[in-house]
């Protein structure tokens, strides 16, 4: 994900604080899945998107990291299931 962003700047601060980029990976992702439901990783992304553009590359580098880790639990939980959610 971080070459699609290579050829942009870094955002209008030329280096901001990160404040993210020493939390729990795993408890944010829960957090966010009970505070968006499904639309958790859609909010990652954004706070992802909001960090390149604000120059917080740990925090960039940390909220991508809980992206994924949103991806590994849908798909944990599709394995579990073992079927499609329209298959109810």
């Amino acid at each position: 994900m971080r070459e699609m962003f290579k050829k942009f700047s870094t955002g209008s601060a030329a280096a901001t604080p990160d404040f993210w980029s020493d939390a729990d990976v795993g408890d944010t992702s829960m957090a966010a899945r009970s505070l968006y439901g499904q639309h958790a990783k859609t909010a990652a992304a954004w706070c992802a998107l909001c960090a390149r553009y604000d120059g917080r590359s740990g925090d960039f580098t940390f909220w991508v990291r809980v992206f994924k880790h949103l991806g590994t639990e849908e798909i944990v939980d599709f394995q579990s299931k073992g079927r499609l959610r329209n298959d109810a």
